[in-house]
């Protein structure tokens, strides 16, 4: 099935992705996986309000992230600058255009080497900085194509002036009520 197809055939069922093809069904979020989805929407979004320069996707914004056979992802957050998708020329589906940085909030019995494997199609899509968000350990792995990934904990400042420069947020800000 091609993400034109899946888009047509699967708008009004919720939570399922294509994977290679095929149709795979997902598991709602659950309460923390929703309220930290938000809170870093929250976040990011106030920054690229202030700053002019983009917008924040949240609440699994289609990303194609790879063709034939083709793969569409629910991204948690997204963030796409100005100079990426300017404004008036949005998509009208999913995405085909990768987000300078993306989020996954790690989902209840969601496995690890499967966030992994999606953090690995966004850097292949173009994505320069995918965050994985682990409520379990309170950390945050960032994964980059041209290095190491690194690990934030709690008492960590994430900032990135490269891509979203004057934005800094504590890892406990995503955390905290």
């Amino acid at each position: 099935m091609t993400a034109e197809q899946f888009e047509l055939r699967y708008s009004d069922v919720p939570y399922c992705e294509l994977e290679r093809g095929e149709v795979v069904r997902l598991m709602a979020g659950g309460w923390e996986h929703s309220r930290i989805s938000y809170r870093i929407a929250r976040l990011l979004g106030d920054w690229a309000e202030q700053s002019l320069r983009g917008r924040v996707l949240t609440n699994e914004a289609g990303l194609i992230t790879e063709r034939d056979p083709d793969t569409v992802r629910g991204v948690d957050v997204a963030y796409f600058s100005y100079e990426r998708i300017p404004v008036g020329h949005e998509p009208d589906g999913f995405a085909t255009v990768a987000p300078e940085p993306a989020v996954e909030v790690v989902g209840k019995r969601q496995g690890w080497g499967k966030i992994v494997e999606k953090a690995g199609e966004y850097l292949r899509m173009g994505v320069e900085r995918v965050s994985i968000v682990n409520p379990a350990t309170r950390t945050v792995h960032v994964f980059r194509p041209d290095a190491d990934p690194e690990r934030f904990g709690e008492s960590n400042t994430l900032s990135d002036p490269v891509l979203l420069p004057g934005f800094a947020c504590a890892v406990r800000s995503f955390f905290n009520d």
